[in-house]
């Protein structure tokens, strides 16, 4: 049947992408399902992709993986042509009472993480500078504790589906499932663009993991969380910046002053808690409190606030990953309440999953030919001559340097929304938000698309940008 696979996963999101990748490698026939438009456009979406390293408590699940996963990013972004930029992580105390006791929280971590990552305390605010010239000098001393990175989450989220439709795996976007019967031999999985059947079924649905369990009869509690991040035009900063609490929250690591590998400000996230899995408003009370947390840490050159942007997260009942097989079948497997450090335990959770698979019965033959991706040439990041200038085209976005061809090469690659070609090529995402380029973008999706401007959206959906004719 062409509509029976080995191995399907419901949710294109950082986790479902990982394990797309692990199964990519592997002589099977898999099948993604994703109810919104591209890769990556639902709780992943709305990250700031640091790969962490500490993650309270350590024995959990989550903390085990985060930190087994951060060792594997290295060789994955090498691999995938995904940049990644290495740096610490400065825990840092702005008050005496804080920096009184900042040698038991550094000994706390030194016993914990000390024999994985390098971690050091530095009780001179001199010496701290040294290693962070952008920090406040309200800052007395702090813990530094190396092995943390950045990449560009959606640069690597589109790379791991590239990779995998290079080596034979079906995404059907636009997907929602409707109902899931699981038989001896099989999973039948309902969706809207008709059904499917399949050996073994992943539940990675984000947010929505809860309703696909409720569908084979399981029960997985989530709570909602949303938080928010501010993006500055620029940063002083060389690492994480963040300060140090007195009484961590089990749900949340406070969130930092960090940077993305473009060189741009991100402060946050809150936390608050919500009942919508939809809303991901910004309210001022939230721009406000993250500015009066990390504002008095830094020192330097910001630039001006480019936006501020929410994401939800799925808060599991235990505050831990749920990685386990339906009470009712082997032949299912929840992937349920990834929040962070989810982005980094990513592949830790891929390759459990495949060992899941394994103890359920499926044979992991690894395929004697992998075809390697080819990642897009950006003009911001090489030398041009006028000569190479002129086949790349005309430069669309100015503020990142995105020349024309990147946008039709990402179209080319699979986007098919304004955002889709926002997120892969950065343009619009500069000082002017897209308020010079978005035009230019639409006439050249239109024409690489060959639908018209009214046809175009901006997510997907009914998110519709050009106003249709009355």
């Amino acid at each position: 049947m062409d509509n029976m696979y080995d191995v399907a996963i419901i949710g294109a999101g950082i986790s479902g992408l990982f394990i797309a990748y692990e199964l990519a490698q592997k002589k099977l026939r898999v099948l993604v399902v994703d109810k919104k438009s591209e890769p990556g456009f639902g709780v992943s979406k709305a990250h700031a992709a640091i790969i962490h390293v500490v993650q309270l408590p350590f024995k959990s699940l989550k903390s085990r993986l985060a930190r087994e996963g951060n060792k594997m990013y290295d060789e994955i972004c090498r691999r995938l042509g995904v940049k990644l930029v290495r740096l610490r992580t400065l825990v840092v105390a702005r008050n005496p009472l804080h920096l009184l006791l900042l040698p038991f929280m550094y000994w706390y971590l030194k016993r914990n993480i000390g024999s994985e990552f390098p971690v050091s305390l530095v009780l001179s605010r001199k010496k701290l500078k040294k290693i962070e010239p952008g920090l406040s000098r309200r800052v007395l001393g702090g813990i530094v504790i190396g092995g943390y990175g950045i990449v560009n989450p959606f640069d690597l989220m589109y790379a791991l589906y590239e990779f995998s439709i290079q080596n034979g795996v079906d995404f059907r976007f636009n997907t929602e499932v409707t109902g899931i019967r699981v038989e001896e031999d099989y999973v039948e999985i309902i969706t809207s663009s008709g059904v499917y059947r399949s050996h073994y079924l992943i539940n990675a649905a984000g947010l929505y993991a809860d309703d696909i369990a409720r569908m084979v009869g399981d029960s997985i509690k989530i709570e909602l969380g949303k938080g928010v991040l501010i993006v500055f035009e620029k940063t002083p900063l060389r690492n994480i910046v963040a300060p140090a609490y007195l009484i961590p929250s089990p749900k949340t690591k406070g969130g930092a002053a960090m940077l993305t590998t473009e060189g741009r400000g991100i402060w946050g996230p809150n936390l608050t808690p919500i009942k919508s899995k939809e809303n991901v408003s910004v309210e001022e009370r939230d721009v406000k409190s993250i500015l009066g947390k990390f504002s008095p840490l830094i020192d330097g050159d910001l630039g001006v606030p480019l936006k501020a942007f929410a994401g939800v997260r799925p808060i599991p009942e235990g505050n831990d990953f749920v990685i386990r097989f339906s009470s009712n079948s082997k032949r299912v497997i929840h992937v349920a309440g990834i929040e962070s450090p989810g982005f980094t335990a990513a592949p830790a959770i891929a390759k459990r999953v495949l060992a899941l698979l394994s103890d359920a019965g499926l044979n992991l033959v690894k395929k004697e030919e992998i075809f390697e991706r080819i990642p897009p040439r950006r003009l911001r990041e090489i030398e041009v001559s006028e000569a190479y200038l002129g086949r790349l085209g005309k430069v669309v976005c100015i503020c990142n340097m995105v020349s024309e061809a990147e946008v039709r090469e990402a179209i080319r690659r699979g986007s098919r929304t304004l955002q889709g070609v926002m997120f892969r090529t950065g343009a619009g995402m500069g000082l002017c938000q897209g308020s010079m380029c978005v035009a230019e973008i639409l006439r050249i999706m239109s024409g690489e698309l060959k639908v018209s401007l009214e046809d175009l959206t901006l997510r997907g959906g009914g998110s519709w940008i050009v106003k249709k004719r009355e």
